[in-house]
């Protein structure tokens, strides 16, 4: 009820203000060690069982839970510390890439709550590898041991597609340590060109240059790979196998939706979230489960919590939201949880 009041207030301001504002109110929270954050979403009243239960097994490592946030919140790892006491079991930072870049021009976040919609066109900005690393190695000894960060990694804007390689090996350089997965980005919508990637000549070369980092790390990490919702049938099938044989550890899927929106001054292209996406991402997660038994984690579209059971049972160990978030309010994660738990996953 007090979410639903809030939303009709918060939607009338620019989205991306009002997602500037929470990040503030987030790191507000974390300064006074949590409580708010629990207060809101509805942490601090779970039933230890509820929590202790949660908790599952990926990729040779605990998670806390099986709900994630996706990339493109958190972009910067501003606020990995407060997103344990929001209900989350990890997170992935990003999309980073090697340095600094300011996106495209606003505006480029756009709402559409008849359809439970988000369209963006952000265009990777964020501060660079360097800095956000820095921004994670600070949170990280302070996170819940079971709390899982991946990094969403990807090339800058006017980089050469033919130099993609180097930029993904260089974004991911800075990350030894401070991170359980790595993510190879190669399907936003959101920078020119970069959907082209995926092809299996360009993936193998990605691939290996971000293998031939992370295998000269102490402890490597999991690699996986985040693919369009558009990418399927025989495409999906060829751009399966030949990544798995790269080295791929595992899949998120799937991006946004490539699309456009229609303003007064021009026509917009960029991608969808939300309920545009939710039978697209699980077409996908059935489609790539049936051809894999890696890990998948299933993001898109997740707006109610018989849809992240529908996830579960389709075959994805774990799942990640952010339109779902906005749209539900603080306590969606609990309330996505306690539905999993029920279900019995």
């Amino acid at each position: 009820m007090f979410w639903r009041l809030a939303k009709k207030v918060l939607f009338r301001f620019d989205p991306e203000n009002v997602h500037s504002a929470f990040i503030r109110l987030i790191r507000i929270g974390i300064r006074l060690n949590g409580v708010p954050l629990r207060i809101t979403s509805g942490e601090g009243f779970l039933p230890p069982r509820l929590v202790s239960s949660a908790s599952k097994t990926v990729l040779g490592m605990e998670f806390r839970s099986r709900i994630g946030l996706a990339a493109g919140f958190d972009k910067d790892a501003e606020v990995l510390l407060g997103l344990p006491d929001l209900g989350f079991g990890f997170a992935e930072i990003g999309t980073v890439t090697p340095r600094p870049q300011p996106g495209n021009p606003r505006p480029r976040l756009f709402r559409d709550p008849a359809r439970g919609a988000l369209f963006n066109r952000m265009g990777f900005n964020n501060l660079g590898a360097e800095i956000v690393a820095r921004n994670v190695a600070e949170a990280r000894g302070r996170l819940p041991s079971t709390f899982r960060v991946g990094v969403n990694i990807g090339k800058n804007k006017d980089t050469p597609l033919e130099e993609a390689p180097s930029d993904y090996s260089k974004a991911v350089r800075p990350f030894e340590t401070l991170v359980d997965y790595v993510v190879i980005n190669v399907s936003s919508p959101n920078t020119p060109g970069l959907r082209s990637l995926q092809t299996v000549e360009a993936l193998r070369s990605i691939i290996g240059a971000v293998i031939d980092v992370v295998s000269r790390w102490k402890k490597p990490v999991p690699l996986l790979l985040k693919l369009a919702p558009e990418i399927q049938g025989h495409a999906l099938k060829e751009l399966m196998t030949a990544s798995e044989s790269a080295g791929i550890n595992g899949w998120v899927l799937t991006n946004t939706l490539g699309g456009g929106l229609e303003t007064p001054r021009a026509t917009l292209s960029g991608g969808w979230s939300g309920g545009p996406l939710t039978n697209e991402a699980r077409r996908a997660l059935v489609e790539a489960r049936s051809q894999t038994r890696l890990p998948i984690i299933s993001v898109g579209g997740i707006l109610t919590p018989q849809e992240a059971i529908a996830r579960c049972r389709c075959g994805a160990e774990l799942i990640q939201i952010y339109s779902g978030w906005i749209f539900g309010g603080p306590a969606f994660p609990g309330r996505l949880r306690r539905a999993l738990l029920e279900a019995d996953f």
